[in-house]
């Protein structure tokens, strides 16, 4: 296995390296492996694929590999039962999102996938657009009458006239080699008062912090990220930008979603027993692990003065 000689992050040298796993799912071997930082708390791959091997992967692999992830087809091969397999989690998202759509808001939003986050948006009058690399997802949303990049090299090629009001991403950071990089080119491109929000993962996610379930461990850490941030990771990469920011804690899975883990070892167990435990108790559950930390989602909010 190739060790790290320090941390691509907080550049802390071999001795604050350690192997989390070297189970990686989709990578297989022994030559990918995930390793923690304890001078700032960030889980990375190492080695990461190369240039090569990312565009071989999000071309040709990726819509069959998170099709493979998911438990079930979840609409990764058809734009239409992928918006409507993500129609809870647009609901969800719109709960934290409603305060910053402000009128007339000129939004983007990176990774859109089929556009169900942004085709609803756009349906309520607000200025949408998006960058998706997927091409079975980005003619669909083009269709649809909303301009969607290939790339954000493609969108900075481009005039972009008035600059956005809020820049959304969901499960995008982890995805990026250089993440502060990318970060700082997002702020280059709103106005005064503007907003970046994302999601990402949550390293401290209950199945594996918490409950250590052998399963989940071989599933969690894919090769398509070369990153795994908590709060304090987040935290020591968000301070580096200089802009005021706020990380909320969230948790998208439910109990019937962790039993099903704990039993059978494999994910696809959503609202599976919500009938008979109740709403209720589902809510209260998700409640006490984000009291605990101990939750999947970490939703970020940049804030530009």
């Amino acid at each position: 296995m190739p060790l790290p000689t320090h941390c691509p992050l907080c550049r802390a040298g071999i001795d604050s390296q350690s192997v989390v796993t070297s189970h990686v799912f989709g990578r297989e071997g022994g030559e990918h492996a995930f390793f923690n930082c304890i001078s700032c708390g960030v889980r990375y791959q190492y080695p990461t694929l190369s240039p090569e091997e990312e565009s071989r992967f999000y071309a040709a692999e990726f819509e069959n590999f998170m099709s493979s992830r998911s438990g079930f087809d979840g609409g990764w091969h058809r734009a239409e039962e992928h918006i409507a397999s993500n129609e809870l989690t647009r609901k969800r998202r719109m709960q934290y999102l409603k305060p910053y759509l402000i009128d007339k808001c000129k939004i983007l939003e990176i990774g859109c996938s089929s556009g169900f986050m942004l085709l609803p948006l756009a349906e309520k009058g607000y200025s949408c657009s998006g960058i998706e690399p997927s091409g079975i997802f980005r003619d669909f949303v083009n269709n649809k009458g909303l301009r969607v990049y290939e790339s954000f090299e493609e969108l900075k090629s481009e005039p972009l006239g008035e600059k956005l009001d809020l820049i959304i991403h969901f499960f995008v950071l982890e995805h990026i080699i250089n993440p502060f990089d990318f970060l700082k080119s997002q702020l280059d491109l709103l106005k005064p008062g503007g907003k970046i929000i994302f999601e990402i993962p949550n390293a401290a996610d209950p199945l594996f912090e918490l409950y250590d379930i052998p399963a989940f461990e071989r599933f969690y850490w894919s090769v398509a990220h070369p990153w795994y941030f908590n709060e304090s990771s987040i935290i020591y990469l968000l301070k580096k930008l200089g802009s005021n920011f706020n990380v909320l804690r969230e948790q998208r899975y439910d109990w019937s979603n962790h039993m099903i883990w704990a039993r059978d070892g494999k994910p696809g167990g959503m609202g599976r027993f919500t009938n008979v435990l109740g709403e209720e108790f589902d809510q209260n559950y998700k409640k006490t692990l984000i009291k605990s930390g101990f939750c999947d989602t970490l939703v970020v909010i940049i804030n530009i003065d």
